[in-house]
């Protein structure tokens, strides 16, 4: 495995961790071993809990209502992508193959984004605008419902 498809898997692993809000993950291939963890979104809840209780004091409410616009804001810019269909989610052509995108890609209107099988028949989602993929918020194999957001693209 060349330094390039570690890379992609690794960002891959690290988008799993933020949208699933596991802890950790490890993968073992047959001459790499990959784990990431995620120490930085237990602090982050915490915090944004904090900040919720200490909203009546001006002070510490004013400080954590600035860095938490602009996490609110991330959610609601964007361009939601929505699933046309019920089906699995793939999110590359075959298991082997390298993702159609990745968090922090570019894409332009019209480009692959996904995959959604329904009846063994494999859907092409393509993206609806030019922009950077935000958010992809399925997992390989994760069923999708009907008009589900499947990826945010900014």
């Amino acid at each position: 495995m060349d330094i390039k498809e570690l890379k992609d898997v690794a960002l891959e692993l690290m988008d799993a961790l933020r949208t699933s809000g596991l802890g950790e993950v490890e993968l073992e291939l047959d001459d790499a071993k990959i784990k990431i963890k995620s120490a930085p979104p237990a602090p982050v809840v915490a915090a944004a809990a904090a900040p919720a209780a200490a909203a009546p004091s001006a002070p510490a409410s004013g400080a954590a209502e600035q860095p938490a616009a602009p996490a609110a804001d991330v959610h609601v810019t964007g361009t939601e992508v929505k699933s046309p269909l019920v089906g699995t989610f793939y999110s590359a052509p075959s298991p082997d193959a390298p993702p159609f995108v990745l968090v922090g890609q570019k894409v332009k209107e019209g480009d692959t984004l996904f995959i959604i099988e329904a009846m063994k028949t494999m859907n092409e989602i393509k993206s609806p605008c030019d922009g950077t993929v935000a958010r992809i918020l399925a997992q390989p194999g994760d069923m999708v419902e009907y008009n589900q957001t499947v990826a945010i693209i900014e």
